[in-house]
């Protein structure tokens, strides 16, 4: 059974057209209850082996994520690694800090 106790920020990025019809970004912030999940060692060790430093797993529901590349959590800023759909109603994000998300 999971504990969907901590809170995460899904930071994503729409975007629109200006009045001269360029593409305009807007950031967009939607907090999800999530739950964390250990990395396992050999995840830990197999993604080291291809250069990515996975330091969080976390799960969200399905229906609130929407492709985000970066997620904030526990005050910290992640980037996206990868996903993998867990079932129909849950997805695992692999998150890691890369040099441009220290500070946040």
């Amino acid at each position: 059974m999971l504990d969907w106790s901590e809170d995460a920020v899904l930071i994503g990025k729409t975007f629109e057209p200006d009045q001269y019809g360029n593409q305009v970004a807007t950031v967009t912030e939607d907090t999800v209850q999530a739950s964390k999940k250990e990395l396992s060692m050999s995840e830990f060790y197999a993604a080291a082996q291809a250069g990515i430093r996975p330091e969080v797993e976390l799960i969200v529901h399905a229906f609130e994520y929407d492709g985000q590349q970066t997620v904030k959590w526990n005050g910290i800023t992640y980037s996206l690694i990868r996903t993998y759909q867990r079932n129909a109603d849950e997805v695992e994000l692999y998150l890691e800090r890369k040099v441009s998300n220290i500070g946040d």
